[in-house]
């Protein structure tokens, strides 16, 4: 037998306990009479001995005799100083360093560890290693490395495939390395020195927390969630700072879709790690509880040292700690439901979620899919997204004519009523059933005078997603548009969102004999419209171009008009008051010359009448001055910062510069087509 001498390690419990029971014997025989030992064996040959290991070795003479004992309190000693004290260190908080042969010390079964960029946490169910084998001298020349010695680790995490939670099996394969190697620079390792890996001193009760607080924020997200992110996703890496949507089930259907059938296939359990992971999405979910810990195809050794086989096999005893520790997992009762980290569970209860242990927790998946309203991509976002926090104050700022908020309010309201009244999937508002359950609403008007900021106030106002799609993520003929929209109108439906398609030009305008093309893309929306049973917000500047069959299609028409004196200094005194609030948050200080600006408001609105701003461009005049503000505090100069915290004044000079900037852009325009832009509109007929 040989280094890391396996059969000793998993027999040493019962080693120790023949010792014991051998020990005893012949003290005990060595203190009492020989009439004494006579009778105790009389006495003892009539009762039925238990039987058990300890008791069936040393019924043989041999196993019990003096020497027997002599020669195990040898291999007693052996196991104390040689491998017992080798195997404490290298799994002992010291031990940074590791040798190939120690490997299998540093691994045992119920172990929990970490992959190389501490993402992911696994919990390891068996640990295989290569039999005994003298390597050539040339095999750094030979291309085959198969029969390189290897320690195969096979690792569990719990992961959610849409339906199904449970245990998804990995395999980590540690190749034979020359001398030490740092322990973390290997496949995975023990998650104890997770923290040090990273140059801090984190204990692994801190790790372990760390792990328990996320495995209970992925189980929180399983269902259908509407969130926050800001971060970058996992798989691409674009940057994504807005609401997304968790939704596994869609992910993994979207993600099979684009893929070719060659590349679906068996999706987990390979040697791949956290890279693999990353690749596939959806997790190969199977119960552990009949599978085998296959074991490691290495060939013998044919050297002279086992030619006859001089060196003692002991690859069994890793075979029986394995089963040894899967068979542990079982419950005892039949009534009692397994752990997830071997057998899958259908999650659809509370009571499911109860069953979970902080064990469960720690080797929960880092992974969770979502759908990015902003970008409408599907990807993983990592870490975890948070919670939506409405702030209900988009909607209340909006400067909107009179009674356009009432009736926003009333019919979104009433439309939300409907839907959650016991009788409602039976009810039926059109003599066709299924049309007519819709709430369609048309907001039109001139550029940034607050359309798309109204669809955005009112999600926000009803705490739901905004799902915004435009004319550009339709396609541009009749079969990918009516797929396109089916596939945003059910995912809509079934997140509960409001829908908003900003800038619907092109699939709202007049049909013509001569355009077959764009006839077919109008309608193509109009039936797909007319059996929609959300909430959507259409927004157009163009309204003069719009079909005549849209009319009876819509629900309400709300128009938006140039802004007023008092609504154009009510948006720049919104936009003043955000400015403050953001540094209030920061902690510094700005002073803001309110009146004066808001006089020069006045001013401007009077004296350019074909040249006012709208809402977005205000909210753009506000930021430059600002920026303009801010550099002038912090010293004036592009290359060094002076003072980042010095007291910013934003005073209307700055905003006579943005002013004088925007004027100068608008009269080269009109240079240009001898018109003013609204009246430039109504000559095209788009806009009255």
């Amino acid at each position: 037998m040989i280094r890391p001498f396996k059969a000793l390690v998993f027999f040493e419990d019962q080693l120790r306990q023949i010792h014991q029971v051998l020990l005893e014997k012949h003290r005990g025989a060595q203190s009492k009479s020989p009439e004494a030992k006579k009778d105790e064996e009389t006495a003892g040959s009539g009762e039925k001995e238990a039987r058990n290991p300890v008791s069936e070795v040393l019924k043989d003479e041999f196993t019990s005799s003096e020497t027997a004992l002599e020669q195990l309190q040898v291999l007693i000693n052996f196991l104390d100083v040689d491998v017992k004290a080798k195997m404490d260190y290298v799994r002992s908080e010291q031990c940074h360093r590791v040798s190939f042969a120690d490997v299998w010390y540093l691994f045992r079964p119920g172990d929990e560890v970490v992959d190389q960029v501490g993402k992911q946490a696994y919990r390891v169910i068996g640990v295989t290693s290569s039999p005994h084998k003298v390597m050539s001298p040339y095999r750094n020349w030979e291309t085959s490395s198969k029969d390189e010695p290897t320690v195969m680790l096979q690792c569990v995490h719990i992961d959610f495939d849409g339906k199904y939670l449970g245990p998804v099996l990995q395999t980590f394969r540690i190749a034979r390395f020359d001398g030490e190697k740092a322990i973390t620079s290997l496949r995975v390792f023990p998650i104890r020195l997770a923290g040090t890996r990273a140059g801090d001193l984190t204990s692994i009760v801190d790790v372990r927390q760390k792990l328990i607080a996320r495995g209970k924020m992925f189980i929180d997200v399983l269902a259908k969630k509407h969130m926050h992110y800001s971060g970058l996703t996992l798989e691409t890496r674009d940057e994504v700072d807005g609401q997304v949507v968790i939704d596994f089930e869609k992910a993994f259907e979207s993600e099979d879709k684009s893929k070719q059938p060659a590349e679906l296939g068996d999706n987990n359990g390979g040697d791949g790690g956290e890279e693999e992971l990353e690749k596939v999405w959806r997790p190969k979910i199977r119960s552990l509880i009949s599978i085998e810990v296959p074991d490691n195809p290495a060939s013998d050794c044919t050297a002279a040292c086992c030619a006859r086989e001089r060196v003692h096999k002991d690859l069994y005893a890793e075979q029986k700690r394995n089963e040894h520790y899967r068979n542990s997992l079982i419950p005892e009762e039949l009534s009692q439901q397994p752990s997830a980290a071997i057998y899958p569970r259908v999650k659809n209860s509370r009571a499911s979620d109860d069953a979970l242990s902080d064990d469960d927790f720690v080797i929960m998946s880092y992974r969770v899919f979502g759908f990015s309203l902003r970008s409408r991509k599907w990807g993983m976002p990592q870490p975890c997204p948070e919670i939506v926090k409405f702030r209900e104050t988009a909607f209340d700022q909006l400067v909107l004519e009179e009674g356009h908020k009432k009736m926003l309010l009333s019919l979104v309201a009433q439309h939300y009523r409907d839907k959650e009244s016991p009788t409602a999937a039976n009810e039926q508002v059109d003599i066709v059933r299924g049309k007519g359950k819709g709430l369609i609403i048309l907001l039109h008007g001139a550029p940034g005078v607050g359309k798309t900021t109204t669809a955005e106030g009112v999600a926000e106002l009803f705490e739901k997603p905004l799902f915004q799609i435009t004319c550009g993520d339709l396609g541009t003929t009749a079969e990918s548009v009516e797929h396109a929209l089916e596939t945003n109108f059910a995912l809509a439906h079934r997140w509960g969102c409001i829908l908003l398609l900003d800038e619907a030009d092109v699939f709202l305008a007049k049909r013509t004999p001569q355009d077959f093309k764009r006839n077919g893309l109008v309608s193509v929306f109009l039936r797909v419209l007319e059996y929609y049973a959300g909430i959507l917000f259409l927004t157009t500047n163009r309204i003069g171009d719009f079909d005549e069959a849209f009319g009876s299609r819509i629900h309400i028409s709300l128009h938006y008009p140039q802004l007023t004196l008092p609504a154009t200094r009510e948006i720049f005194l919104l936009n003043m008051r955000l400015i403050q609030q953001r540094f209030t948050e920061k902690k510094r200080n700005i002073t803001v010359d309110r009146d004066a600006i808001l006089a020069m408001v006045e001013k401007y609105w009077k004296t350019h009448k074909k040249m006012r701003w709208n809402g977005r461009q205000i909210r753009n005049a506000c930021q430059t001055a600002l920026a303009l503000a801010e550099f002038e505090a912090g010293g004036g100069s592009h290359e060094k910062i002076i003072d980042p915290t010095a007291e910013v004044r934003l005073s209307v000079t700055h905003l006579e510069t943005v002013s004088k900037a925007y004027l100068e852009f608008m009269q080269y325009l009109r240079k240009l087509y001898k018109v003013d832009q609204d009246r430039l509109a109504q000559r095209r007929g788009v806009r009255a």
